[in-house]
C-alpha cells in the first residue's frame, strides 16, 4: 500500500468514526425524566418569582384596579395553558396527571376569592399560590408524555410565581 492510499484510507476512517459519533450523540429525545421536569419547574418558579418581585420594586404601589387587571390576564393565560395540559392528559388516559391539572385549575380559580379575603388575614392569601404550585409539582412528578406539556408546565409555574411574588410584595409594602 502506498502512502497516498494509506492517507485516503485514514481520512475515510476518520469521517466514518465522526459520523458514527454524531449519530450516537445527536439521538433526539421527546421526553423528560422526572428529575429534569422538577428541575425545570424549580428554575421557572425561581425566575418567575424574581420577575414578579422586580416588577413590584419597579412599579411601586399601584392602583388596585391595575393589579386586578394584570392578575386577570396572567390567570387567564395560565388557565388556557392548564386547559391544554388537561386535554393532553385526557388524550393519554393519564388520570393522575389530569387530576393534577384539574387541581391546578381549581387553585387558579380560587385565587381571586382568596384575594378578596386578604383584609381578614394575610395568611389566607398564600393558600391559592401554594396550592397552584403544589399541583404543578404533582403534575411534574407524574407526567411521562410529550415535552410540550412540560414546557407549558414551566410557563404556568413562572406565571404563578411571578403573580404570587408581585401580589405578595404589594401586601408587604401595604402593611
Amino acid at each position: 500500500m502506498d502512502l497516498q492510499a494509506g492517507l485516503t484510507l485514514m481520512a475515510y476512517d476518520a469521517v466514518l468514526t465522526a459520523n458514527q459519533a454524531t449519530a450516537i450523540v445527536a439521538e433526539p429525545r421527546d421526553y423528560f425524566l422526572r428529575s429534569e421536569r422538577l428541575v425545570l419547574l424549580t428554575g421557572a418558579v425561581a425566575i418567575g418569582a424574581l420577575m414578579g418581585f422586580a416588577a413590584t420594586i419597579m412599579t411601586g404601589r399601584t392602583d388596585p384596579w391595575v393589579v386586578i387587571a394584570t392578575a386577570a390576564v396572567a390567570i387567564t393565560f395560565a388557565l388556557y395553558l392548564t386547559s391544554l395540559t388537561l386535554v393532553d392528559a385526557l388524550r393519554r388516559d393519564a388520570r393522575g396527571c389530569a387530576i393534577a391539572a384539574g387541581l391546578h385549575c381549581a387553585a387558579l380559580l380560587s385565587w381571586p376569592m382568596t384575594s378578596l379575603l386578604v383584609p381578614l388575614s394575610e395568611a389566607i392569601y398564600w393558600i391559592a399560590p401554594v396550592a397552584a404550585l403544589s399541583s404543578l409539582v404533582l403534575f411534574a412528578s407524574c407526567w411521562g408524555g410529550s415535552a410540550r406539556a412540560v414546557y407549558r408546565m414551566t410557563a404556568q409555574g413562572a406565571l404563578v410565581a411571578a403573580l404570587a411574588a408581585h401580589q405578595g410584595a404589594l401586601l408587604i409594602m401595604a402593611g
